[in-house]
């Protein structure tokens, strides 16, 4: 029914075989920060999973990418609904590493010392099951804060962490792909500065879907990868897409909106 749409199963079934096939090494993101941090001489894919909601749609993720050998790390909301032992210990099972999608600051209004202690608190939660060894913000487009901020008045090794993928990556030496906003394109209309966005020595390679995406993967001509996929993006069913996706046009439309009214403001 879906036939070659995009952000669908199968053409993430498609995405992952791209990646195995690949002459990329496959890790991941606590793998290459604890082993091949300083490895010049491979190259490596590092599938990241920001689960925002629907823990059930990241166990699809999890089996397709188990299937071609893939393990990716997949950081989870403190969340009702998406903080899921059972799945999340299915996912884990897997091979797959799990983290924790702090929002701390948001969920603080800004009050970085109770931020931290909100943080502390979650992921000692998240330790009484699983070994987690990174951590990943969440962008709520609606908040003014930046939940990396944190960072600023403390350090990962204060929580035995290894790091976190927006601010422990080297760039130069990373082309970044996000399917936030339903577009690989890094547009700063759509991957908000400051929540999302990040800019890369690649950052002129756009693929405008995924089929371009998977086509840049065989090619073999980028030294390291990291994709971010949203696993509630990628749909089995054709309600389930295309409820999807005039949920994502409402929140692309929204993000414009915001993008430029900050752009008004700059003057």
């Amino acid at each position: 029914m879906l036939g070659n749409w995009d952000f669908t199963l199968r053409k993430y079934d498609g995405l992952c075989k791209a990646v195995a096939n690949s002459r990329c090494t496959s890790v991941t993101f606590s793998d290459y920060l604890e082993h091949y941090r300083w490895d010049d001489g491979n190259s490596f894919i590092i599938m990241r999973h920001d689960i925002d909601r629907d823990a059930g749609c990241a166990s699809n993720i999890a089996k397709l990418e188990h299937q071609y050998g893939i393990k990716g790390s997949y950081y989870f909301r403190m969340r009702k609904g998406t903080y899921t032992t059972d799945i999340i210990d299915e996912i884990a099972s897997y091979g797959h590493e799990i983290g924790y999608h702090y929002e701390t600051l948001d969920k603080s209004k800004g009050n970085v010392e109770l931020a931290i202690e909100l943080f502390e608190r979650d992921l000692a939660e998240f330790r009484k099951r699983y070994e987690v060894k990174t951590i990943c913000a969440h962008g709520n487009p609606l908040t003014r804060y930046d939940n990396k901020d944190i960072w600023k008045k403390c350090k990962f090794s204060d929580f035995g962490l290894l790091g976190e993928p927006y601010l422990s990556l080297d760039y130069s030496k990373f082309a970044y792909f996000s399917d936030s906003g339903r577009t690989w394109k890094n547009d700063k209309a759509q991957k908000m500065e400051g929540k999302d966005y990040i800019e890369t020595a690649f950052t002129l390679i756009q693929p405008r879907n995924t089929d371009e995406l998977i086509q840049i993967i065989k090619e073999g001509a980028l030294p390291n990868v990291c994709i971010l996929a949203h696993p509630e993006r990628w749909s089995k069913g054709v309600a389930s897409f295309i409820s999807r996706r005039l949920l994502d046009f409402a929140f692309s439309w929204g993000k414009v909106a915001i993008y430029m009214y900050k752009r008004v403001q700059k003057g």
